[in-house]
């Protein structure tokens, strides 16, 4: 009896990553599964989010409290996923394991695995949170439970190093049974026939002169960090070409983000980030720092909708607004 038991359990478990719906529950409106990362049989998915072009930072080792161990980045299409399970019954660590039977099976390389302990001494919901891969599903359909957390957390490579994936398996709020929520990038050179251009010295003047302010969409930072990254010199760079044309200009760099996570973090975030760029154009371009003062709008001023990822990545934005004398 027994012996059948444990093989009708690993037979689920090496099967479990083979359906593709369920009967009792139905996925929301035009959502499916990654091709190469699909479901969990008796999972139906409650949140989707997908962009054409984004990076995404994926954990591969513990939050030690100022940072993680280690991580790893991805350029191209995102597909953000949530699931929840039709049975109540079935654990965490099942789910975990079908997902580290079928990515094994299927050829890709597990970067980072582990559960509450190793990933964040023992907080799991921190781990969960300070990643940011999953708090736009976590917000609509599954926060992490605040008791019996059981979060646990995969970070897997194909094997041709195209797709990368973080997958997160927890116990969630109002939720009877696990959660599931995915983050997986595909690999994939940006369209470079795309419109958007870098704003010249004379189309910054303009907007300041027309609007009194103007957004700066070149300059990128980390995920979760007021780190610059390399690709913004060029952004910068003309900031300091208008500034040096204009002698007498005094500028306020207002920071802005999505409405993704906390309010207060996003108002200390977007702070930072904006002082990244006072020290970037003071100590890089030679722009006395009495020209340039730092702000954080946070979440409160978005030029248009949250609720797409290309709306969040217009409204993640610099500002440049001409200060008064």
């Amino acid at each position: 009896m027994g012996k059948r038991a444990n093989t009708a359990v690993a037979g689920w478990v090496v099967a479990g990553l083979m359906g593709v719906g369920s009967a009792g529950a139905a996925d929301i409106d035009g959502a499916g599964d990654h091709p190469d990362v699909p479901r969990v049989a008796g999972s139906y998915i409650v949140y989707q989010d997908q962009s054409d072009f984004d990076r995404l930072a994926v954990p591969t080792g513990p939050w030690d409290g100022d940072g993680f161990e280690s991580v790893e980045r991805l350029e191209g299409e995102v597909l953000r996923l949530s699931y929840n399970f039709e049975d109540p019954s079935v654990t965490t660590l099942r789910v975990k394991r079908s997902y580290l039977q079928a990515l094994e099976a299927r050829g890709f390389e597990i970067l980072f695995t582990g559960s509450e302990e190793e990933l964040s001494g023992g907080a799991g919901r921190t781990f969960f949170r300070e990643s940011g891969l999953f708090e736009r599903g976590a917000r609509d359909c599954c926060r992490v439970a605040n008791r019996d957390r059981q979060v646990r957390y995969i970070a897997a490579r194909s094997e041709a190093g195209d797709v990368l994936a973080g997958i997160a398996v927890f116990n969630a709020r109002r939720v009877d049974g696990p959660a599931v929520s995915k983050a997986i990038v595909t690999a994939e050179d940006m369209d470079t026939t795309m419109d958007h251009q870098p704003l010249t010295a004379g189309e910054m003047e303009i907007g300041l002169i027309e609007d009194g302010r103007v957004a700066v969409q070149d300059i990128l930072f980390e995920v979760n960090s007021a780190a610059i990254l390399p690709e913004s010199a060029e952004a910068l760079a003309t900031i300091a070409d208008l500034m040096n044309e204009q002698s007498s200009m005094e500028l306020l760099v207002v920071g802005h983000t999505d409405n993704t996570g906390d309010f207060d973090y996003n108002v200390s975030l977007s702070l930072e980030r904006a002082q990244s760029v006072v020290n970037w154009l003071r100590d890089g371009h030679g722009i006395a720092g009495s020209r340039l003062q730092a702000a954080g709008a946070g979440m409160m001023a978005p030029v248009t909708t949250n609720r797409t990822e290309a709306g969040r990545a217009q409204n993640r934005r610099v500002e440049l607004v001409e200060r008064g004398g």
